[in-house]
């Protein structure tokens, strides 16, 4: 039973945290700064994640695709993922380890769709150019 306790706490208590902090504190408007960008002049694949996540949190999902699709389109399949490792790293329960998320394959085509991503959305042509989040 208490391991179930922490299993719980340990997938809810880092979900809350993030959409209480999207959800009172309105980033929309602001242009956080990316230190990659601010180096290289380049969109990182994580450029337009925050305010993705806060337009997605308040139901406004095609302003959250338009700063990052990636992000919105990858959230389902890393949260599955964050619940297996704490499954099996916090709970022991090593039979989803046989899970598809923990396969070399997956690991190694999230690593190319990433690295796809970040040179596509640096394509400054129709339609590469909406990759990248609005200025």
């Amino acid at each position: 039973m208490k391991k179930y306790i922490l299993l719980i706490s340990a997938i809810l208590f880092p979900i809350v945290i993030i959409v209480v902090y999207y959800a009172i504190y309105n980033i929309a408007g602001e242009n956080t700064p990316c230190t990659f960008k601010a180096a290289t002049g380049l969109e990182c694949p994580g450029c337009g994640g925050q305010r993705a996540l806060h337009f997605l949190l308040h139901g406004n999902i095609l302003e959250a695709l338009r700063y990052n699709i990636f992000f919105i389109v990858a959230g389902p399949f890393l949260a599955y993922f964050y619940y297996l490792a704490v499954r099996v790293y916090i709970l022991g329960q090593e039979k989803y380890l046989k899970s598809f998320v923990f396969k070399p394959w997956f690991g190694y085509t999230l690593l190319i769709t990433v690295i796809l991503f970040f040179i596509l959305r640096n394509i400054p042509f129709w339609p590469f150019m909406y990759l990248a989040p609005p200025p």
